[in-house]
């Protein structure tokens, strides 16, 4: 140590004592003791006479406010006040507790608990007074040889029983200093001087001076001498501020009486920390960091205990203790490009909040002597004078504010290469690399890699194609990543025909963070089982074609957009997982599947044409995907064979009918997603099985996939509930059932390429196997029912309506024994543009007591009956065609029905079933 440094460190060690001799924080087994004033107080002071005889036990002191607007004054005001505050004769609660008290009852704004009443903080404290405290000047001027420092303060006390104001203080300290002497005092010198600057010098003092003399104001009980206990005049520690690592040592020191016992806290973290007196009244304690050790910002406390068990302690009123053992985590996806005569290093960022920065080191071989390179607080690095074509290997690593390292990350290879087009045409028969600072590499003719070769493409590479294909029969590891993709394309507006993998079945190839666009196949996997990730294919004919039953390629996390046909065309036996990625706005399907077992999971599936998934003859599982706003359907499958599990999955809606009207075919979808996957949860359909009978008394599907349905025996619909069924779905019915309509309905809307069939379950039946389709009791319902592109045939009557409105349209009913719609009480029909041939008895319709329906628009072929009315009741009749023209009058029956005009063609829009 020079003498001039001596000098420095005995300078600032004399100021301190000096300053602190009268600064103390005291407490016997049973009472503190407060000196009595000894000098006059420069400042104002209050004592109301209720203190007298209303003198405080237990004090807890609370987060002073800020008038002076310094943002970081308050806290070391506060714990200075504390010190002084302590040595008197009261039980003070220490300031940790009172914090965690209020923020356990939500409060930690200081602005907030100024303004609590002093009688609810005390419920909260559990104490008999509290301490509000305000700064009103915190500032520093400082120059290389003078410094000012001035330090406000306005204290007040108040009783927590009755809220009675008790004790006022308030002062302004200024320092003023321009100079310091020296006096020598050995280690203790060196650790003050080591961890506390002419600011906090300056600081202390006039937070000495400013409370030293104030708390001596407050009225205390007077205790004989006798009882004397130690005194703290400094304590300070060496951190700085700065967080520790294992390792690292902590030397606090403390200044006061002489031959005590003395230790520290590291706040509640490490309790009891012995320190050792090294001169008269000195003590030096230290404590090493060991790996585990990891706290935040925790206060030292220093303790000096006498023989008879009197203690004094002081807390760090200006600096915190940070310990940190815990290394940040290993930098991931560190990459490596090479450019002419340098390489670009990249990696991510680590997100810990105490991160300092990187560290880069370089060696020429792969696994040893790697020397650090450079030193950044940045994610990138470029290392300059290099030679071209030569390989350098890099490894990078974090370190935090504490020093902590992590471990270094694998090595990257990065290479200068020259700069391209590099032109590439014929066979690759060995092992081969394209490195991104040669592109673009130009196809100029097909280009094959053979069966044993790999060909690995650098992050950030570019491949241009004049037309022909990169055609893979051994490996290929195209691996790019978020800030450097790979690029496929073609050149001058054209299509190139893509990727081929040729028959390598499970070979490993990897396609990930590339870029294809421009080809009339992006990806075509033949027999081969590649990995194709985070890609994205935009722009071509079809983006990715699979074929044959040994390709089975894992398509995840790929962006799948506006290609001109399908984007993910799966064929032949084909089995691939694709999965979450982003499939939309394509010319045609999203996915079209034939003859295939795919498994569509956790995708996004929006905004194609042609529909979103379009099925043939395949096992496809589609499960937990979001698939809606796709036209003209969502999914569509087969209207025969085998159904497609499509259940589990977000259709944009929870509507049930709009979900059905968004498939067509057999789909089988017995849950719903109730949101966005992966937020939703599984909604169960009220899908009836295939087997029917019983009560219904709540809305209910039938649906394509679980077509045929069959009733076993009459299904009774009441309690308002309805019964949907889905288009192309067949309903067979057993001898003498029917579904009854009492309270309830049908809906049966199919379309004129999927109509809705009613007929008997025989194999071979005659008219009247079964009783009706619909028979209405006549029991009032608000609920409507709606028959529109129906077969109905071999009922004994087809529908039987006692009451009520139903719409019957665009319907054939054919084949009846007793008649097809017999209308009854004052039932009134809507029947329009249906067809009726072939219904014996009774005829077509036949009307009762005050029915009267509407019936227009329709074609009655080789009944027995076309129509017949037994009642006075005016029936519209008007514009059908009776099979003839003009209408053969023994096909109709009753005056009041009124036939003209009729039609003198069949009509058109009526709707026949076509054998």
């Amino acid at each position: 140590m020079t003498k001039s440094y001596r000098r420095s460190i005995y300078g600032v060690i004399a100021v301190l004592i000096a300053v602190f001799l009268c600064g103390c924080v005291v407490a016997t087994k049973k009472t503190a003791i407060s000196p009595q004033i000894r000098e006059i107080f420069d400042g104002t002071y209050k004592v109301d006479p209720y203190m007298e005889k209303h003198k405080p036990v237990t004090i807890a002191i609370l987060p002073f406010t800020d008038k002076s607007r310094s943002r970081q004054g308050t806290e070391t005001v506060r714990r200075y006040f504390y010190n002084h505050f302590s040595s008197l004769p009261f039980k003070d609660m220490e300031l940790h507790r009172v914090d965690y008290l209020l923020k356990k009852a939500g409060l930690t704004d200081p602005d907030v608990i100024k303004n609590k009443k002093p009688q609810e903080l005390g419920r909260i404290l559990n104490v008999d007074a509290v301490v509000y405290g305000s700064i009103s000047d915190f500032d520093k001027i400082f120059a290389v040889i003078y410094s000012q420092v001035a330090v406000g303060a306005m204290i007040e006390m108040y009783d927590t029983q009755t809220g009675n104001f008790l004790w006022s203080g308030t002062h302004t300290a200024r320092i003023q200093e321009g100079g310091i002497s020296t006096t020598p005092i050995g280690i203790i010198a060196t650790v003050i001087a080591t961890s506390m600057n002419v600011r906090d010098i300056q600081l202390l003092r006039a937070c000495d001076d400013l409370f030293r003399d104030m708390v001596k104001t407050i009225p205390v009980p007077t205790i004989a001498e006798t009882a004397r206990p130690p005194v703290i005049t400094i304590m300070t520690q060496d951190t700085q501020g700065q967080p520790k690592k294992g390792g690292d040592e902590i030397k606090v020191v403390m200044q006061g009486t002489a031959r005590m016992r003395a230790y520290f806290d590291i706040g509640e973290y490490k309790k009891g920390i012995d320190m050792k007196e090294i001169e008269e009244g000195g003590y030096f304690g230290v404590y090493r960091v060991v790996p585990g050790d990891n706290v935040s910002d925790a206060v030292i406390i220093g303790y000096l205990i006498d023989d008879n068990g009197n203690t004094a302690q002081w807390v760090d009123a200006v600096g915190t203790v940070t310990l940190d053992t815990t290394p940040p985590d290993k930098p991931k996806n560190l990459n490596a490009v090479g450019r002419s005569t340098f390489v670009l290093l990249g990696w991510g960022k680590n997100k810990e909040p105490d991160l300092a920065g990187y560290r880069v080191y370089r060696s020429m071989t792969p696994l040893s002597g790697f020397d650090q390179r450079a030193e950044m607080e940045f994610n990138k690095y470029t290392d300059e004078g290099l030679e071209n074509s030569v390989k350098y290997f890099y490894k990078v690593s974090a370190f935090d504010m504490a020093g902590n390292e992590s471990e270094k990350t694998d090595a990257a290879i990065g290479m200068p290469v020259a700069p391209g087009p590099t032109p590439v045409s014929g066979y690759i028969n060995s092992d081969t690399v394209w490195y991104a600072g040669a592109s673009p590499y130009v196809l100029e003719k097909l280009v094959v890699i053979k069966d044993k070769a790999l060909l690995t493409i650098e992050p950030g590479t570019i491949i241009k194609s004049k037309g022909s294909a990169l055609v893979v029969q051994g490996r290929m590891s195209a691996v790019g990543d978020e800030r450097h993709l790979i690029r496929f394309e073609g050149m001058d507006g054209a299509l190139w025909q893509g990727i081929l993998f040729e028959n390598v079945r499970e070979k490993e190839n990897n396609l990930r963070f590339c870029s294809i666009r421009d080809a009339q196949y992006g990806i075509v996997c033949q027999s081969s089982s590649p990995t194709i990730e985070d890609c994205e294919l935009t722009q071509n004919s079809t983006a990715i074609q699979t074929s044959g039953s040994f390709s089975k390629p894992i398509i995840m996390r790929n962006t799948i957009r506006t290609n001109k046909a399908v984007g993910i065309d799966v064929i032949n036996g084909s089995q691939p997982i694709i999965t979450r990625n982003k499939i939309h706005a394509n010319g045609k399907s999203g996915i079209a599947v034939d003859k295939s077992a795919p498994i569509i999971k956790e995708n996004t599936i929006i905004q194609n044409n042609g529909s979103g998934i379009a099925t043939g003859e395949s096992q496809a599982t589609i499960t937990e995907n979001n698939i809606y706003d796709n036209s003209p359907f969502n999914v569509t499958g087969m209207v025969n064979g085998e159904a497609v599990n499509a259940s589990d999955n977000w259709w944009g809606t929870t509507d049930i009918l709009r979900i059905l009207s968004g498939v067509n075919g057999k789909i089988t979808i017995r849950s719903v997603l109730d949101r966005h996957h992966p937020e939703g949860q599984p909604l169960k359909l009220p899908i009836l099985e295939s087997k029917l009978g019983g009560e219904i008394t709540s809305d209910c599907y039938l649906t394509l996939s679980s077509s045929p349905y069959r009733v076993k025996k009459d299904v009774c619909i009441d309690k308002g509930a309805t019964i949907l069924i889905e288009p192309g779905v067949t309903v067979l019915f057993d001898q003498n059932t029917a579904f009854n309509v009492k309270d309830g309905g049908i809906v049966a809307k199919g379309t004129a390429k999927a109509p809705i069939y009613f007929t008997a379950s025989a194999e071979s039946p005659s008219p009247g196997f079964y009783s009706n389709v619909a028979r209405f009791t006549g029991e009032k319902t608000n609920v409507n029912s709606f028959f529109e592109y129906c077969v109905i045939s071999y009922a004994t009557t087809a529908f039987d309506i006692n009451s009520g409105t139903p719409q019957i349209s665009y319907c054939h009913i054919a084949g009846n024994s007793q008649s097809g719609i017999y209308c009854r009480n004052d039932a009134a029909p809507k029947i329009f543009y249906n067809t009726f041939t072939d219904n014996f008895g009774e005829g077509a319709i036949r009307c009762v007591g005050m029915s009267k329906p509407i019936i227009n628009y329709n074609n009655f072929v080789n009944n027995s009956v076309a129509i017949q009315s037994f009642s006075s009741i005016y029936i519209d009749a008007r514009n059908n065609w009776w099979g003839a023209a003009p209408p053969d009058k023994n096909q109709i029956w009753g005056t009041n029905i009124n036939i003209e005009p009729w039609l003198d063609v069949p009509e058109k829009k009526a709707f026949t079933q076509k054998e």
